[in-house]
């Protein structure tokens, strides 16, 4: 009983930083690193993009959903090419050379930009975002702010119809 009032009591106490954090707060705090190493927060790849729609996807190597999706996510990154999309993947994984062999394994690198930042690390920003499992999918609009907390996965024939509506904004 007493571990789990404690843990109860952990829980309200995470919620309540979150709460005074904000989104923007945690955007800034959660650096995430691309493929040639580069470094930035998740408000400076948001940023670099306004006036573009970014579709996020949150996955991991080890994450067999995310593994399947992702031929889905190459074909609809081919749909929009040239337009005012960006396709965005944070990784989740502990290990930067398996997240970077599945990137290599599934032919993936030239479809948006991709990231990467430890589970553990994300762990903040992924439950503010209502994120309790992967793979898990964001929009931001032209404005750089949040459209959709839970947004369609990648092969839903629905998503392609959701994306252009937010781009002719």
């Amino acid at each position: 009983m007493k571990k789990a009032l404690i843990f109860l009591f952990s829980m309200i106490l995470i919620t309540s930083i979150q709460a005074q954090k904000g989104l923007k707060t945690l955007f800034e705090e959660n650096i995430m690193t691309s493929l040639d190493g580069t470094q930035k927060s998740l408000s400076e790849i948001i940023n670099s993009h306004k006036g573009k729609v970014i579709y996020i996807d949150f996955w991991a190597s080890w994450c067999a959903s995310c593994r399947v999706n992702m031929p889905a996510a190459a074909k609809l990154f081919e749909k929009f090419k040239g337009e005012d999309i960006v396709f965005v993947y944070l990784s989740a994984d502990k290990q930067e050379n398996n997240w970077k062999k599945a990137i290599e394994t599934m032919s993936i690198s030239g479809i948006g930009e991709h990231y990467r930042r430890d589970q553990e690390e994300m762990t903040e920003l992924m439950k503010f975002l209502y994120i309790y499992s992967i793979p898990h999918y964001l929009i931001v609009g032209k404005d750089g702010q949040l459209v959709n907390r839970d947004a369609l996965h990648p092969g839903d024939p629905r998503l392609e119809k959701q994306l252009r509506k937010l781009m002719n904004r």
